[in-house]
């Protein structure tokens, strides 16, 4: 059955965050990114109850080559392919959750999952491989044009030689410091909370508030932040950047990204409160990251879980809310330019987005056992999209955290 998902002009922006600038600049190669402390108090995050034991048939991934060779991972070990008119499972030989997948243009096809799980598809068929590390893993990409994979705790692998080595230690804090740390603070691989998502120009995640006082728990004592090469290695080998923007954010991740390398304007960031960044040339010659206005989700700790360009580089995200947002290329609130539609798809959050074209896009998320297939009507901008079930594996396996999402965060 084929279902029209409602859409919402603009964004549905949380009122009071209208206040805060609407237009902030992120430096990665001139080192200015703008930093602003947030609260360390815990009291305010709050955790939902725990969804059953014997459901959580979740999908958490979706990414193909092509309209006839699509997969799409999950929970409990899953692992479904589309060959342009079926779905079919796949065994991995493996129970745990698989959270991404992910290779570059005329590459291999690879997977990545908890326990160090990690797998190549070059051939048709997935082969498991050593990551070199038990750590759960969360993201695939290309960054300074080697292929990356990065996880929990700083966990940061690189191929190369056709085997993943160790990055090796991270990394320094500079001007401006980590707000109440002192200048330069040096931090390791351990004072990160999460690594999430891999770009050409930056690793992006989470890390751990050197000022917070408890235990790390989920979102507790975190702040969203960018790993980057250092530009004067000779000191360090990478260097730290807090996201640390949103006054009214206790914590904000960096959740997603699109990745480009022919074309600068072509790369976005998501945030787990809702806002987009993209990427420009800056007025001193250097990459800044602009925040783009307004946020897209209505709810505190509700953000942006996944994003895809489609051949004109139009924009495609999802969110917790269990929306599809679509914004074309020269969207800009401020001058009222371009287009943002918000589409209401499901109840249930949504975790990725992927499309061959935009007659043939894939959504997934957090409704038992579904994988939701849709088409973009530009005759009047309407989505039009079809909810189809998938048979999970009737065998055990380690399932997520009660309490957590794939990334380690709370569930919401």
């Amino acid at each position: 059955m084929k279902l029209f998902a409602s859409a919402f002009s603009g964004a549905r922006a949380r009122w009071f965050r209208l206040s805060v600038t609407p237009i902030f600049l992120i430096s990665i190669l001139a080192l200015a990114l703008v930093g602003a402390g947030c609260s360390d108090d815990s009291e305010d995050i709050t955790y939902p109850d725990a969804p059953p034991a014997e459901q959580m048939n979740w999908l958490f991934d979706v990414y193909g080559t092509g309209v006839d060779d699509v997969y799409a991972c999950g929970n409990k070990g899953a692992m479904f392919h589309f060959d342009g008119s079926e779905w079919s499972y796949v065994d991995m030989g493996s129970g745990v959750p698989i959270t991404s997948i992910w290779g570059p243009d005329g590459g291999p096809l690879y997977a990545v999952g908890h326990e160090g799980k990690l797998w190549d598809n070059s051939s048709g068929d997935w082969t498991a491989q050593s990551s070199g590390t038990s750590n759960d893993l969360y993201g695939l990409g290309i960054f300074n044009n080697d292929v990356h994979l990065c996880g929990v705790d700083g966990t940061l692998r690189r191929l190369s030689g056709g085997a993943w080595s160790d990055v090796g230690q991270i990394m320094v804090i500079r001007s401006p410091a980590i707000p109440h740390a002192p200048e330069d603070t040096l931090m390791m691989n351990e004072d990160i909370a999460s690594l999430l998502t891999v770009n050409q120009y930056f690793i992006g995640g989470a890390y751990k508030l050197p000022s917070y006082e408890g235990e790390y728990i989920g979102l507790n004592g975190t702040d969203g932040m960018v790993l980057s090469l250092d530009a004067e290695p000779e000191s360090f080998d990478w260097e730290l950047r807090p996201l640390g923007d949103d006054q009214f954010a206790l914590s904000e991740w960096v959740m997603c990204t699109t990745n480009s390398i022919a074309n600068l304007g072509d790369n976005y960031l998501g945030t787990s409160e809702g806002w987009v960044f993209k990427l420009v040339l800056g007025d001193e010659g250097n990459n800044v990251w602009s925040k783009m206005s307004p946020d897209i989700t209505e709810t505190a700790k509700s953000g942006i879980r996944d994003m895809w360009l489609d051949e004109n580089s139009n924009l495609y995200m999802v969110t917790d809310e269990g929306d599809m947002v679509f914004q074309t290329q020269d969207y800009n609130f401020s001058d009222d330019l371009g287009m943002r539609k918000i589409f209401h798809v499901t109840h249930s959050g949504l975790t990725s987005i992927w499309g061959a074209d935009t007659d043939h896009m894939y959504m997934t998320g957090f409704t038992e056992d579904t994988i939701i297939e849709a088409s973009m009507d530009f005759s009047d901008t309407t989505l039009v999209f079809t909810e189809t079930t998938l048979e999970f594996p009737n065998k055990g396996g380690q399932s997520i955290g009660m309490f957590e999402d794939q990334f380690g965060m709370p569930r919401y």
